[in-house]
């Protein structure tokens, strides 16, 4: 038991636990752009996403900090430590969620030691991404540009169509995923297009060169110079 406890390959929820947590939330279905909660706010509900997407937003110069997708849960420490909204929670696509009111979400926790486990390995792999953030803002804006859109195309958040992949993003998502103004993003923006890596459309990227973007994103090639 202890071994699969530790091991981090094991499913943050499993068919069973969430069939459990079925049936003690609320369903939820959200267009694109919808806020479930916004920074500051008091509110202790979890959130247990089925379908779509989520960006987790901080601060009053709004910054992307993270994107969970299905399977994941959002919010759920306020329902643990009872304290202001550290972020806002704003559907990025059409989102169905699961509301877990924050009593059912801490008895589920103590009635499942697994699942209250692999909770603390995600939030532990969350920090230890928030701390590569803060070493990868040093990287050039056009690195930081090309890793966030092929982070979320790893994502699964895009569709494939005859201009390529289409990922859900305006350059105002970029430069918030990346800390970067907006004016430097609309540039790289500009250099990547004329590079033919990427294509442009209403509040969306195509990839059209995935292994391009790769280089840009290591270092190993630019499209500005």
């Amino acid at each position: 038991m202890a071994e699969q406890l530790q091991d981090q390959g094991h499913p943050l929820l499993t068919e069973e636990e969430m069939q459990h947590l079925d049936e003690v939330g609320q369903v939820l279905k959200r267009d694109e752009g919808h806020t479930f909660f916004r920074e500051g706010e008091e509110t202790d509900f979890a959130l247990l996403i089925k379908k779509g997407h989520i960006k987790v937003v901080l601060g009053t110069r709004p910054r992307i900090v993270a994107i969970r997708g299905p399977r994941e849960t959002v919010g759920e420490m306020a329902a643990v430590r009872p304290q202001p909204r550290t972020a806002s929670a704003i559907a990025m696509d059409t989102v169905e969620v699961l509301l877990l009111p924050a009593t059912a979400w801490l008895k589920f926790l103590y009635d499942n030691p697994r699942a209250m486990h692999a909770q603390l390995v995600a939030a532990d792999e969350r920090v230890s991404q928030a701390t590569n953030k803060v070493v990868e803002s040093d990287l050039a804006v056009e690195q930081k540009v090309a890793k966030a859109i092929l982070e979320l195309a790893g994502k699964g958040i895009g569709r494939s169509t005859d201009s390529g992949l289409a990922v859900p993003l305006s350059q105002q998502d970029v430069a918030a995923l990346t800390g970067a103004s907006l004016d430097s993003v609309k540039k790289i923006i500009r250099a990547l297009k004329e590079q033919e890596m990427i294509g442009t459309g209403r509040q969306v990227l195509y990839i059209l060169r995935n292994e391009a973007l790769a280089e840009i994103a290591e270092g190993n090639r630019t499209a500005t110079l």
